[in-house]
């Protein structure tokens, strides 16, 4: 056995000292960290290899922004590090006069940035559950030259809200010089379930199973998907947009050319999701500007639309009940079982499939139904069904319907057709039973030189009469900031052909006001009409129209008077109509109208006279004061009255309603909290909208106490008084004096701790209308 050299063993010594003392050897330094021209602050890191390498901690790697930091780790103190120089995609530069470490890494290691370009949703909202109801009610009166034209006419509906559950029910009554009657019509409870947007409806209702089906009026069941529950759910698909950037950059994002938003965007991945557009085929561009002004540009071309539904969404209707008959005229009248669904869902973002069917005990259809996107070419539909009815006989229906949108260019395709015995649920006058139809369209909606051009055709053929085709162009433009051009020629084929032009000029002089005048030519006959109009303010206020229309015939020519005012009122809407027309031969007819309309709406124990409740209502509330401006989304609707309360006749529902107040209406001694509140309430209900006006009222005074027939001054102690069954606290201060703020009138119970004992007393709060109530001296005698 040969001995062992010196040398080596040296070697396997100093071998040995530097695996023992690996952590104990190492500088730990802090330095400033910059991720890819970030600063992140400063960190203590390890410097290893002489130098060449730095240890990091896992955790400060994460926080500085690296995803999933991995390389090679060396445990330290019982915590993981990491040695830059073993992490791929990451190169370090140190400086050692800054004390600064770049480090350039791979924005595939960084975190992923995403942006929603959908419209932000309020930070706070009001989701009001209150139950209530309202009441809608409308009265006519017509008469005229004529006796047989006389009428009275009330309409009516109930709505009462009980939680999640409506109740609606609508009837009319009419007087006629030959007949009266009373009428119920659609009476139903409605349950949404909000969170997931469905709707059960029990009693009467409409329902459509598609296209190639009917519209049936059902008394029955019916369940669906309503994604108009949230208006600010996208059903349909919408652009996302995914990229790297290696430093910070900005990016703006562009649709057609016209910016719609400006993002800061951190080294790393980033996605900008749900860009939305109004319709057809867009270009969208990214434009990423880095800290140097360097410019990368991306796009790609997207086709928006509402027909199809995002990938993995579902839409549907089932319904089944009993046919209603003789709508209208009568009550309570129901026939046949009836049933009618559809179901479409969202294979990708561009297919849309599903099926579609209706029937009754005598007769049913059934088929399959689907929207395709076709790359660059728009939307294709198509549906076929097969109808089977008793006795064995069947039918066939075919639906195909294409429509592309792109800039100012549109067009649109349908091409139907059914055979004599295809069969729906609804009642076919069959002399109306149709065997084809067909219409084609294109348009331009170009620039405001060249105007709008659309050119349509339209056939339909029936089995049992004569057939219409019709031909239509149409022409409008805006001449100048405040007035349209709009022509049209229209020519029809059938069994009174006849060619029909118009021409319309409309002019808006005022922001509320509008100027018109037409030429109409059909067939023989010309008609010239000028109208003067001033639109419906949405709260209170006046609105009118009046129009004079001269009708000549190759027999007769026929001048036409036709004004018409309406009032909104606080309380409800108030119009009157007439229409006279006289001909040449000195013949006229005359028919006068009136009517009012309004509602009775209840909520948080509240009745209100308002105008009638077309969807959700509210009260708004401010602290019983008087002549305080109320606004809905920025116009006044009406002010406060003598209890400090206004209804508000027309809230959204589900969508998320800005509700507002006029401070300067608030008298200067009152405090409030909040003057803009946003309420999302449910479908047709009513909202207490309450805003805290509290009246600032100081109350002051000196607390003494009473010791052996000596009264002192009760400094520096801390006074508990039970308000309303809370416990309030406050202090005393010099020669015993207090404060306390807003405490309505009462005795209240109060004490104190003095010396090892308490000291029990009553505070009685006169009712005052000043700003300061000045209790003067108070004193505590009783002590326990």
């Amino acid at each position: 056995m040969s001995a062992v050299r010196p040398s080596f063993l040296l070697a396997l010594l100093f071998l040995s000292i530097l695996l023992t003392c690996r952590s104990e050897c190492l500088d730990t330094i802090v330095v400033k960290i910059v991720l890819n021209g970030e600063t992140k602050g400063e960190f203590f890191v390890k410097i290893a290899g002489g130098g060449g390498d730095f240890l990091v901690g896992k955790e400060d790697l994460r926080t500085m922004g690296f995803r999933y930091p991995s390389g090679k780790t060396e445990i330290i103190e019982g915590e993981p590090y990491l040695s830059l120089k073993s992490m791929e995609g990451v190169v370090v530069v140190f400086n050692e006069k800054t004390l600064t470490l770049e480090i350039t890494a791979s924005p595939t290691l960084l975190p992923k940035k995403t942006i929603d370009l959908l419209p932000q949703r309020q930070a706070k909202v009001d989701y009001p559950r209150d139950s209530g109801g309202f009441f809608n009610y409308g009265l006519g009166y017509s008469a005229g030259d004529s006796s047989a034209i006389r009428s009275f006419d009330v309409a009516n509906q109930l709505g009462i809200r009980q939680g999640d559950f409506l109740l609606l029910s609508d009837s009319s009554y009419t007087k006629t010089p030959t007949e009266e009657k009373f009428v119920r019509l659609l009476s139903n409870i409605t349950y949404d379930r909000r969170q997931r947007l469905d709707r059960w409806v029990l009693g009467d209702f409409f329902a459509s199973s598609g296209d190639l089906g009917s519209s049936l009026n059902l008394g029955g069941l019916s369940y669906s998907k309503v994604y108009r529950i949230d208006p600010y759910f996208h059903r349909n698909p919408l652009a996302n947009f995914s990229g790297l950037v290696s430093l910070p950059s900005e990016a703006e994002v562009y649709i057609n050319g016209a910016r719609i938003r400006s993002e800061k965007l951190a080294p790393g991945q980033f996605e900008l999701k749900n860009i939305s557009y109004y319709g057809g085929t867009s270009v969208v561009s990214v434009v990423i500007k880095d800290p140097f002004g360097r410019e990368q540009r991306l796009a790609y071309p997207f086709y928006f639309t509402d027909i199809l539904l995002r990938k993995g969404l579902h839409e549907y209707s089932y319904n089944a009940g009993f046919l209603r008959e003789k709508f209208g005229d009568e009550s309570n009248r129901y026939g046949r079982p009836a049933f009618s669904a559809f179901h479409n869902y969202g294979i990708s973002d561009t297919l849309t499939a599903g099926f579609a069917t209706e029937g009754t005990s005598e007769r049913f259809n059934l088929g399959p139904q689907a929207s395709y996107l076709i790359p660059n070419a728009g939307i294709a539909f198509l549906s076929a069904s097969g109808s089977l009815e008793s006795g064995g006989r069947g039918g066939l229906a075919v639906l195909f319907t294409h429509g592309y949108q792109s800039g100012g260019i549109n067009s649109r395709v349908l091409l139907k057709g059914l055979t004599r015995d295809y069969a729906t649920a609804g009642d076919e006058n069959p002399a109306e039973k149709v065997k084809y139809e067909g219409a084609a369209g294109i348009g331009y909606g170009g620039t405001r030189k060249l105007g709008s051009l659309s050119l349509d055709f339209d056939t339909i053929k029936k089995y049992q009469v004569q057939g219409l085709q019709t031909g239509t162009i149409t022409y409008s433009r805006i001449l100048t900031e405040n007035s349209t051009l709009t022509v049209t020629f229209r020519k029809m084929k059938g069994q009174t052909p006849s060619n029909e032009s118009f021409a319309g000029l409309t002019y808006y002089p005022w922001k509320e006001i509008s100027l018109s005048a037409s030429y109409k030519r059909e067939g023989d006959t010309h008609t010239e009409a000028v109208q003067v109009q001033k639109s419906q303010p949405v709260g209170e206020g006046l609105g009118y129209r009046a129009s004079l229309e001269r009708a000549d015939s190759p027999t007769t020519g026929v001048t036409t008077v036709n004004p018409f005012v309406q009032y909104n009122g606080r309380h409800g809407i108030y119009s009157g109509e007439y229409r006279g027309d006289y001909s040449d031969g000195g013949g006229k007819s005359e028919i006068y109208r009136i009517s009012a309309s309004g509602g009775i709406a209840y909520v948080g124990d509240t009745f209100g006279f308002s105008r009638p409740v077309t969807d959700s209502f509210g009260l708004v509330k401010v602290g019983g004061l008087e002549g305080v401006r109320v606004y809905q989304s920025n116009q006044e609707i009406g002010r406060t009255g003598a209890k400090g309360t206004v209804f508000l006749p027309n809230l959204g529902s589900y969508y998320e309603n800005q509700i507002s107040i006029n401070d300067k209406d608030i008298p200067i001694d009152y405090s409030i909290p909040e003057v803009v509140k946003y309420v999302s309430p449910p479908l047709r209900s009513g909202s207490l909208i309450s805003f805290e006006a509290k009246k600032f009222q100081a109350i002051t005074g000196v607390l003494k106490i009473k010791i052996e027939g000596e009264v002192e001054p009760v400094e520096f102690y801390e006074v508990k008084m039970n308000v309303d069954g809370k416990e309030i606290a406050f202090p005393t201060g010099k020669g015993g004096e207090f404060y306390l703020e807003n405490i309505r009138p009462g005795s209240y119970a109060a004490s104190f701790g003095f010396k090892e004992k308490t000291c029990i007393f009553e505070m009685t709060i006169p009712g005052s209308d000043e700003l300061i109530i000045d209790l003067r001296g108070l004193i505590c005698e009783n002590i326990r």
